[in-house]
Formats: C-alpha cells, structure tokens, sequence
C-alpha cells in the first residue's frame, strides 16, 4: 500500500441554470457524431467500389469507427474520473477531426482502419460518453426526459446524414468527403467544452487502494443480475443496430432502390427516432411508465420488423415502410441508459455502469457487421443476414423481461419509477452517502435497520 494521500475529483449534481447548458451541450455533441456514424453506411458503398474488397473485409472500417467509442467504455470512464466530463469530451472532437483529416490522405484500405476506424473511433468514444454521465448528473430526478432530449440529437443528425454525405461523395468525392467531415466533427469541441460538471475535492488512500476500489465495482456490477440481463439484452439488440447503419444502404441498393432513396431512409428513420426518444422519456419520467417493461416492448417490436424484413424489402414501399417503424422501435431504447443504470445500480455507480455499459455493446457491435458481411459473401442474399439479427433483438427482449424476476419491489409495488431511490432515500432520513447506494441497497439498509430496532 501506498503512504500517500490523494485527492480525486468526484462528481455531483449540478444543478441551477447550468444543468440546461449541459443538456444543450451533450445534444450538440449527439447531433453531430450522428451525422457522421449514420453516414457509415454511404462511406461504405464508396469504399466497396473503390479498393473492390470483400464485404466483410470492407465493413471492418466502419465498425470500428462506429463501435470503437463503446469499447472503450471503462477506459473512458477512466478519464473522465481523473479530467472530468468537459475536458474528456473535447479532446474526443479533436481525436475524431485528426483521424478523419488522416483519412483523407490514406491510400489503403488498412490505413483507413487506423486513421477511420481506429484514431475517429477512439475520438467519437471521448466525445460521446461523457453526454450520458454528465446529463446524470445534471438532471438526477428527470433523467429519463433528459436522455429523450440528448439522444433526440442522434435522430436529427440521422435526418441530416444521409442527404449531406450522399452530396459530400457525389461532388467532392470520397477523399474530399473525409475532409469536410472532419470540420464536421470540428463543431464537438466546443459543445464538450459546455459540459460542465462541479466537483467535490474527497481524500483517498493512495493509488494502489483507488485502483482496487475502481476494479471492485466493475465486479460489483458484474454481479447484479437485473444489471447483467438488461446490459446482454442491449448487447443483442446493438448487433443489429450496428448492422442496419452500415449494410441497410448496399442491402435496399442491391434490391432495387437508388441510392438516393437510400438516403433518404436515414432521414425518415431520424424523423421516428427524434419522435419516439421525446415520448419514451416523457413517458418513463418522474412517476412514469415501467422503462424495462417499454425496454421489452421496443425490444420485441424492432426485433420481428427485422426479422420479417427480407419478405418486403422488394416492395415499391417496403423500405420505406421499415425505415418509418424501425425509427420509432430503435430510437426509444437508447433512452433507456441512464435511467435503467440509475435505477437499478444507484448514482453512486453511475458512470462505472455505463462505461461497462459501453464496453460490451461496443463488442457486440464491432463483431455484428463484419459478421453479417461475411455471410452476405457466403450466400450472396442479405435475407439471412437480417433474419439472424432479428432474432438477436427477440433474443434481447426475452432477456429484459429476465431482468425484473431480479429486481427487488419497493414498498410492494411492482413498477418502480426511474427516480425510486430519491423517493425513497427523501422518506427515510438518509444521509448523503446513504442516497448514493442503489435502491436495492437502500431497501436493505432500512430493513436491517428496523430488525435492530425490533430487537432492542
């Protein structure tokens, strides 16, 4: 063990005024990424007929510039433990606009790996998951409407991705597409810089203790069941999340549409996604609907519109048809995130869970699209491809409804609103570190608390 005293920065509930900031900052920072990520498809398309790759060989440039940042999770938690939120999230824009300004210059498909994939990769992760630890934060009892705003930002950059990077290829090309995109990404760095979260100086005993403690909740959280299932579940479903950004465009082109009909489906899918991600956190606010029992619905939706999609895709309007329900299905689940998290892991855990969150989404994403490319290469058709990954969101859904066999019931109530363990801390004169726990810890404190009591 270490002799030495450390101080570390821990983050607590902003608050005021500058609570809105935040919010408007973690937006733009949702917007713009997602004019970039939800053009992957269309950068694809160009890559494929430009160094005339297989499928799956092509379609690991753009998983991992889309999955990368959830790899990265825990390290990103890391960081934003020791720097906090604001500086994390704008040296994630400049890491995203170098990498994108290299791959203007790259002359390989393996140099865009590094400089696409891996270098805007590790940017967009920096820069995009600090948005849900510090709107925790900043919003602890309304998260749930919080998230629906923030993420609504991913929906309007959907509108806005696939007619701004079909123009960007059509007239500047694919190098030149790179370059715009990456004063695109300029436009991060300073909604990052809106991210600010107060801190609280804590005295802690020496680095080898705080490593063992950081370890110890990742530990911890692997052991909580409701957790783990729902966190599976969305493992499942960002399979073929991952898989529908960057095959959907080559998929309906191969079945007949035009390239500007296929862009035109990252906009209506914008359009349902901004609409369902306002709604679902209205919905699961304060007092609100159950969010794992809305996670199971959405779940199970998206999952048969997947799997029955290759039986219309051929339709003069069934693309169009899956873009508008897909929207609506698929925009709703991110929502989900922190309020699940707060609700059944606590705030103390908050961003631990989430950067863990990330981790394992990232690894199911990353793996989906090549996957999938690779039995397109097979089979020459994408049906099965879609079939398979619909089945990974049913999948998803059966594992959400798991969850709440495990999560215990406050107060014999069998729904338990996203803000349950403010509610519950308020009614029973909890001191600061006890409203930190879960309310599953809660629950049992105050019980263990009133055996005592009967015993004395």
């Amino acid at each position: 063990k270490s002799g030495k005293c450390v101080f570390d920065c821990d983050m607590i509930s902003t608050g005021g005024s500058w609570s809105v900031v935040v919010l408007v900052g973690a937006f733009g920072l949702q917007f713009f990424t997602a004019i970039l990520t939800y053009g992957t498809g269309f950068i694809h398309l160009s890559l494929l007929e430009v160094y005339k790759e297989s499928d799956a060989t092509t379609s690991i440039v753009g998983s991992l510039f889309i999955n990368l940042m959830s790899v990265t999770g825990p390290l990103t938690s890391y960081i934003i433990d020791r720097i906090g939120c604001r500086v994390t999230a704008s040296l994630g824009g400049v890491l995203l606009a170098v990498g994108l300004i290299g791959s203007h210059f790259a002359s390989s498909l393996w140099a865009l790996i590094v400089t696409y994939g891996i270098i805007s990769g590790l940017g967009i992760g920096l820069a995009l998951i600090p948005c849900p630890v510090s709107v925790g934060f900043a919003f602890p009892k309304h998260s749930g409407i919080a998230m629906g705003i923030t993420t609504a930002g991913v929906g309007m950059g959907m509108l806005a991705s696939g007619p701004i990077m079909q123009y960007l290829l059509d007239t500047y090309g694919l190098r030149g597409t790179f370059l715009l995109s990456a004063a695109i990404a300029s436009h991060t760095i300073p909604c990052g810089m809106l991210l600010r979260t107060p801190h609280s100086k804590i005295q802690k005993q020496g680095k080898t203790e705080e490593r063992f403690a950081y370890l110890k909740t990742y530990l911890t959280l692997l052991k909580t069941p409701a957790y783990m299932c729902v966190l599976l579940g969305a493992v499942l479903w960002n399979i073929a999340y991952a898989v529908i950004m960057i095959h959907l465009p080559n998929y309906v082109v191969l079945s007949g549409s035009s390239r500007k009909e296929a862009s035109f489906l990252f906009t209506v899918i914008g359009i349902g996604t901004v609409l369902s991600r306002i709604v679902i956190g209205l919905a699961i606010g304060p007092n609100g609907l159950d969010p794992l029992l809305l996670n199971f619905g959405l779940s199970a939706c998206m999952g048969a519109l997947i799997v029955t999609f290759p039986l219309f895709v051929n339709l003069s309007s069934g693309p169009m048809v899956f873009a508008s329900l897909y929207g609506i299905y698929s925009g709703g689940l991110l929502v989900f995130t922190v309020p699940l998290c707060l609700e059944i892991v606590g705030a103390r855990r908050l961003n631990s869970a989430i950067g863990l969150w990330f981790l394992l989404i990232g690894l199911g994403s990353l793996t989906g699209p090549p996957l999938i490319g690779l039995v397109y290469d097979i089979t020459g058709s994408f049906g099965l491809s879609y079939i398979l990954s619909g089945f990974c969101v049913l999948l998803a859904a059966l594992l959400t409804l798991v969850a709440t066999f495990w999560r215990k019931l406050l107060k014999n109530v069998e729904e338990v609103s996203p803000n349950a363990e403010f509610q519950l801390s308020k009614e029973c004169n909890f001191t600061d570190q006890d409203r930190e726990l879960s309310p599953r810890e809660q629950l049992d404190k105050l019980i263990t608390e009133k055996k005592m009591n009967l015993h004395n």
